[in-house]
């Protein structure tokens, strides 16, 4: 049986990325010119070009005239981490800004009864927020909490502090388990003015749920974020219960 063999253009962007990894390059950074890089590889720079094309469509690299190209920034998302926005923007070395999009008080319908465990018609605060990091708008986040359990929420600060901080010390809900779904949707006009893309653009959809130590569910949460900047993490562990596993 033949070896599988790359097509040029795959082999292109497999080196590209393979750059950036060993030379550690961070957003910004600029990659050799094209005839350099052409050069390194033995490549044809039509076929170069392209993969930088692809890879900029994908997010991963844009060009500016005059200046060449550079690694875009991309933000990781561990889905397994269980922390607040603040906490996650902290680890970039750019700025991080919350915007209050809406706040208001809805009842329980039959959809957001099954997740929260709860009765139709019960109260909860619905918290809509545009995250940002750098002067890039990533996300939007659509939080429901249930007024039961936060009253009062609407007279904290809810951009400039951490929604977690605050159910955590001013109401002893301590959320440390949870389950998170993601998926592929597209944003809506709406939504696409936001985060500054187009409408229709491919978009992470992020549904999550989220519970304090008595397992009693404090958030539900949808988020929807952009592809080209957001990179969804998963940490792969081996699971020794049950006895012996095979892949």
């Amino acid at each position: 049986m033949d070896s599988y063999k790359p097509r040029p253009k795959e082999l292109a962007t497999e080196y590209l990325e393979s750059y950036i990894l060993e030379n550690n390059l961070k957003a910004h950074d600029k990659l050799p010119p094209e005839r350099e890089l052409s050069k390194m590889w033995n490549m044809n720079r039509i076929t170069l070009r392209s993969a930088i094309s692809s890879m900029e469509a994908a997010g991963r690299l844009y060009s500016v005239q005059g200046r060449g190209t550079m690694v875009a920034p991309r933000f990781v998302r561990t889905l397994q981490n269980l922390e607040s926005f603040t906490k996650y923007a902290s680890g970039y070395d750019a700025s991080s800004e919350t915007r209050l999009l809406s706040f208001s008080i809805v009842e329980c319908d039959k959809h957001l009864a099954h997740r929260f465990e709860r009765m139709l018609g019960e109260k909860l605060y619905r918290i809509s927020r545009l995250r940002i990091i750098g002067d890039i708008p990533i996300m939007i986040e659509n939080s429901f909490i249930p007024h039961e359990l936060a009253p009062g929420l609407e007279e904290h600060d809810l951009v400039k502090g951490s929604l977690y901080a605050i159910l955590e010390n001013s109401y002893g809900l301590i959320m440390d388990h949870g389950e998170e779904k993601t998926s592929i949707t597209s944003v809506n006009a709406e939504e696409a003015e936001y985060l500054d893309i187009k409408a229709d653009s491919p978009a992470f959809w992020n549904v999550s749920i989220t519970r304090d130590s008595r397992n009693i569910v404090v958030e539900y949460c949808r988020t929807v974020a952009r592809v080209d900047v957001v990179e969804m993490s998963s940490i792969l562990r081996w699971d020794y219960a049950g006895g012996e596993n095979h892949k």
